[in-house]
């Protein structure tokens, strides 16, 4: 793990919640509360950065309000720069389950040629949304549009495509005042895994980001996800930053 400052952390935490906004927020002490009705966790989870309450207890329990009105489960997106430092330890007390460790991955961008066979768009194509939401839940699959189009420019629809047909896919977000381009939705078409395409999705969207001026890469993935830790490692993303979900039912 590369050792880095709660700063920076923040920094990137941060911008990667802004990338994959959310369709409702609401400051809860300086947390965001996030709510999308569905979807990924975390566009439905609190990012608990920033808090300056008084009242922790009374704070978890605006939380729970709020996801008890959406009638889903309270759920906290937990990492070393969450505030207060006892947040973990009150939730795991108040019931939380801990559930998906993740971690967060980043590394320094150079500017590398754009590979062939590469379509780039400010809006997913039926092609890219073909690949992107095949393996999502019923949940995500009804969600994902929406999020899509809130993520903010300048924003990329990566889309690899080999002897004419669409392989992989990609989002990129670049966030100008930051110089951070999050990696979102990497995926290949589920019979042409194996095959070199997250490569070169991947190839393109760094391509891409350092054109834009972006100094950094940076990604979420969960620790089970071997496959694609595997990928990020051997492209030099370093593990910057740990964060795990807890949740509880509320209703």
């Amino acid at each position: 793990m590369t050792q880095v400052s709660l700063p920076t952390i923040e920094t990137l935490e941060r911008a990667a919640a802004r990338a994959w906004p959310a369709l409702c927020t609401e400051d809860v002490d300086g947390w965001q509360w996030r709510g999308s009705g569905g979807g990924a966790r975390r566009a439905n989870s609190v990012l608990p950065i920033g808090y300056h309450g008084q009242d922790l207890d009374a704070a978890i329990e605006r939380v729970e309000k709020l996801y008890r009105a959406q009638n889903t489960r309270s759920y906290f997106q937990v990492s070393s720069a969450s505030s207060p430092d006892n947040l973990d330890q009150r939730l795991a007390e108040r019931g939380y389950v801990l559930e998906e460790p993740c971690l967060l991955m980043a590394k320094p961008l150079i500017a590398t040629p754009m590979p062939a066979g590469v379509s780039i768009s400010t809006e997913p194509s039926d092609a890219w949304l073909s690949i992107y939401t095949e393996p999502l839940d019923a949940s995500r699959r009804a969600i994902a549009p929406a999020t899509l189009a809130a993520a903010p420019d300048p924003k990329a629809f990566i889309l690899v495509s080999r002897d004419g047909e669409p392989l992989a896919s990609a989002l990129g977000v670049y966030e100008p005042a930051t110089g951070i381009v999050l990696v979102e939705c990497v995926a290949t078409r589920s019979d042409q895994r194996r095959s070199g395409g997250a490569q070169l999705v991947m190839d393109a969207l760094e391509s891409w980001g350092a054109a834009q001026s972006a100094k950094t890469a940076a990604l979420q993935v969960t620790t089970k996800n071997t496959a694609a830790r595997a990928l990020y490692e051997k492209r030099r993303y370093t593990v910057v930053g740990h964060y795990h979900y807890r949740w509880r039912d509320v209703n």
